[in-house]
């Protein structure tokens, strides 16, 4: 078994700006060390879920979720 936890914490809210951008809280963009023009895929989890991962860190998202799926 794995020694990593799923751990969520609410950063806030957004809104969908007129020509569908989403600015993403200050708080997480520092957390996360995002810049201007850093690629980012969004995932969706059961058509109800949105979820935004760093490209640098999507094998990692996938290895944790294959072994939480198990």
């Amino acid at each position: 078994m794995h020694d990593k936890k799923c751990e969520m914490k609410l950063y806030g809210t957004t809104s969908i700006w007129p020509k569908w951008q989403l600015v993403i809280p200050k708080e997480v963009r520092e957390l996360l060390w995002l810049n201007t023009w850093d690629s980012i895929t969004v995932v969706v989890k059961d058509d109800r879920f949105i979820g935004l991962v760093r490209n640098n860190d999507l094998t990692e998202l996938i290895e944790f979720v294959k072994l939480e799926s198990k």
